[in-house]
C-alpha cells in the first residue's frame, strides 16, 4: 500500500513496486485533501501495473487531465520516473506502425495461430487506411468511423467488418494501457453481431449419410462422422485424437480441445461414442495398420492439407448442394440436434462450449417446418363433439359475440344463466353413469 508524508511542508508519496523497491513520488506543497486524492489514483497505477490490468477508467481520465496545468506535467513527469506510467515524449511521438509492431510481439504470440491471423487482416487494413506513420494519438472518434466504413466499402459480409471493428478497439485498448494514448478511439465504434444467420446451414442425417457413403476411405469416413456426430472441431480436434482415446468398452471418445485450452478444466472433454459415430471409427480402426500410426486420422492431418476443399468434393459426388462452412455447420447440426434431444448442459459438455456460444453460433432449427405445423396443430386427444366441446365453443362463440355487438343486460342474463346450467350439466355428466353405491358392492 502506499502513503502520504508531510516532510516540513512539502508532501510525498511513498509505495513497494514490483520489484521490491521503495520509490517516491514528491507532490510538493499541496493540501492533505489534494494529496489523499493523488494517493488513491497512485495506489491504481500500483496495482494495476503488478496484475497487468487497465487502471480504472476514473484514473485514466485523471492522467489525461494532469497535461492541463503545469504542475500536472510535473507530476506526470514523476510518475514517470518510478515507471507507473509510459513518459509523455514516448505517448506523442508512438506511431501506428510502432503500436501494430508493440501489439503483435506483446499480444499476438500469446494467442492461438488462428486467432493471429485474423487479427493480421485488421492490422493490414489499419496500415492500408492511416498509414504506419500516423501518430496514434491523432486517431479521433471520427476516424475510427470512417474506418468502419472503409471496411464496408471493401464488399466485406457485416460479420466480418463486426470482428475487425472489435480486433482494431482491442490493439488500441493496448495502446491506452500502455498509456500511449489518453482514451481509446475506437470505444464507440459499433462492433454488432458477428453471427451471420445467413451462413447457417443445417446438415440433415439423411444428407449427411449420403455423404459418408461418397467418401473415398474409411478415413474420410471417419473426419465427417467426427463432425457431423460427434461435434468436434476440424480440423483441430481432429488432429489431436489417437486410438488410445477411444474406449469402446465405456463407449466415450476423450477429446483435447486447443482452442479451450487456456480456460481452466476446459483442455479436453469427453463425447459419447454415439452409433454412427462408433460404427465410422471402427471402420477406420479395422482399416488402420497394426502397430502403425497411432492417430486416427494419420493421411490427412497438419496445416497442409486443405480438407474444406476436398469436403466439397465430396459433398458434391454425394450429389448435394456445398454449404457455406461445411465443417463447422456440420458441428453446429450435431449441437441442435443433442439440444432437441438431451439437455442444454449435456450437450454443451459434449461439444465444447458454452450455452451463450451455442445460442448465438450453433443453435438451428432441426425440422423448422414440421415444428411451425405442431405448433399451430389441434391438441390430441381434445374431444371434437359432446357436451363439453359445445359448452366451449358456446363461449367462444359467447365471447365473440359480446364483444362484436354490446347485449342488453336482460340478455346477458338470460344468457349466463343457459350457460350455467349447460355447464352443470357437463360437469355432472360422470356422476350420473354410476350409481350412489359406486363400482363395489353394497
Amino acid at each position: 500500500m502506499a502513503s502520504v508524508s508531510n516532510i516540513g511542508g512539502n508532501r510525498l508519496i511513498q509505495f513497494t513496486d514490483g520489484q521490491g523497491m521503495r520509490r517516491t513520488v514528491r507532490l510538493g506543497k499541496v493540501s492533505a485533501k489534494k494529496a489523499d486524492g493523488i494517493l488513491g489514483h497512485v495506489e491504481e497505477l500500483v496495482s494495476a501495473k503488478a496484475s497487468g490490468q487497465p487502471v480504472a477508467a476514473q484514473t485514466a481520465a485523471w492522467l489525461g487531465a494532469l497535461g492541463d496545468t503545469p504542475y500536472g506535467d510535473t507530476l506526470h513527469n514523476r510518475l514517470a520516473a518510478v515507471g507507473l506510467v509510459e513518459p509523455r515524449q514516448a505517448a506523442a511521438s508512438a506511431t501506428l506502425g510502432e503500436l501494430l509492431q508493440k501489439f503483435a510481439d506483446t499480444f499476438l504470440v500469446q494467442t492461438k495461430p488462428g486467432t493471429a491471423v485474423a487479427y493480421g487482416h485488421v492490422t493490414r487494413n489499419l496500415r492500408e487506411y492511416f498509414g504506419e506513420p500516423k501518430p496514434i494519438a491523432d486517431i479521433t472518434p471520427a476516424d475510427a468511423d470512417a474506418f468502419r466504413a472503409y471496411l464496408i466499402k471493401q464488399k466485406l459480409s457485416m460479420a466480418t467488418v463486426n470482428r475487425r471493428c472489435i480486433a482494431a478497439k482491442t490493439a488500441f485498448r493496448m495502446a491506452k494501457r500502455w498509456n500511449l494514448i489518453a482514451e481509446n478511439p475506437f470505444d464507440g465504434v459499433r462492433g454488432g453481431g458477428q453471427a451471420n444467420e445467413n451462413r447457417k446451414h443445417f446438415v440433415s442425417q439423411a444428407d449427411a449419410r449420403k455423404l459418408l457413403d461418397a467418401c473415398p476411405s474409411p478415413e474420410w469416413r471417419a473426419l465427417v462422422a467426427l463432425s457431423r456426430f460427434g461435434g468436434l472441431r476440424i480440423p483441430s480436434e481432429a488432429d489431436g485424437l489417437t486410438w488410445g482415446d477411444v474406449n469402446w468398452e465405456k463407449g466415450t471418445l476423450h477429446v483435447k480441445s486447443p482452442k479451450t485450452a487456456h480456460h481452466a478444466g476446459q483442455a479436453s472433454r469427453t463425447v459419447p461414442l454415439f452409433p454412427e459415430l462408433r460404427k465410422a471409427l471402427l471402420e477406420a480402426f479395422e482399416a488402420a495398420e497394426p502397430g502403425g500410426e497411432p492417430w486416427i486420422i494419420a493421411k490427412h492431418r497438419g496445416a497442409a492439407v486443405n480438407l474444406r476443399t476436398q469436403l466439397e468434393r465430396i459433398i458434391l459426388r454425394a450429389g448435394l448442394t456445398p454449404w457455406p462452412k461445411p465443417w463447422h455447420n456440420m458441428r453446429a447440426s450435431r449441437q441442435s440436434e443433442l439440444m432437441a434431444e438431451y439437455s442444454l448442459s449435456d450437450a454443451c459438455r459434449w461439444l465444447g462450449n458454452s450455452p451463450t456460444v451455442a445460442a448465438k453460433h450453433y443453435a438451428m432449427s432441426t425440422d423448422a417446418d414440421g415444428a411451425f405445423k405442431r405448433a399451430i396443430a389441434e391438441p390430441q386427444g381434445r374431444p371434437e363433439n359432446g357436451p363439453c366441446s359445445a359448452l366451449q365453443k358456446a363461449l367462444q362463440h359467447g365471447a365473440k359475440s359480446d364483444y362484436m355487438e354490446p347485449q342488453s343486460e336482460d340478455a346477458a342474463m338470460q344468457k349466463a344463466q343457459y350457460l350455467r346450467e349447460f355447464a352443470d350439466t357437463c360437469g355432472n355428466v360422470h356422476m350420473g353413469i354410476l350409481g350412489a353405491a359406486g363400482f363395489e358392492p353394497a
